[in-house]
């Protein structure tokens, strides 16, 4: 089945419910802004089917301790609802996002990682780095990364 959607930037405003909806449900809405959200080096993609908000993602710039790096971009709060998942949406998404962060002089983005999103990240070249850790409330995460640039 073709799905028509369409990709566009967007504010931390437009994202906060599905963020909130999907990742954080035990939070409000307001609670569910992260370190970065409203800074100008950081950007905010939505993929939009029929009009409706279905996958978002947020690229922070942020370095990565333990990756020298030129720009490092940090994902936060990559998110599909529940009626869109399972499409390649998320994937769509989060390559246009690699692509544009590219274009900008990115060579690095790293994010953690829930348990259930590994096999999702994976397909997408994604590597890991470092132990399972826990993150409060939410659960078990590894660090991944992707060099955007051959090393």
């Amino acid at each position: 089945m073709k799905v028509n959607y369409e990709i566009r930037q967007i504010t931390t405003q437009d994202l906060l419910p599905l963020r909130q909806r999907v990742l954080k449900p035990f939070l409000s809405v307001e609670q569910c802004e992260v370190d970065g959200d409203y800074l100008k080096s950081t950007f905010h993609f939505g993929l939009y089917v029929d009009g409706t908000l279905a996958t978002i993602a947020t690229f922070v710039q942020e370095p990565h301790p333990d990756f020298p790096s030129k720009l490092s971009y940090r994902l936060r709060g990559m998110a599909t609802d529940s009626t869109h998942q399972g499409q390649g949406l998320g994937g769509r998404l989060l390559t246009y996002g690699e692509n544009f962060l590219k274009k900008q002089g990115c060579d690095f983005i790293w994010f953690n990682a829930r348990i259930k999103a590994f096999p999702f990240y994976e397909k997408l070249g994604f590597q890991y780095y470092g132990p399972l850790f826990d993150i409060k409330d939410i659960g078990p995460h590894k660090v991944m990364y992707k060099s955007l640039i051959p090393r």
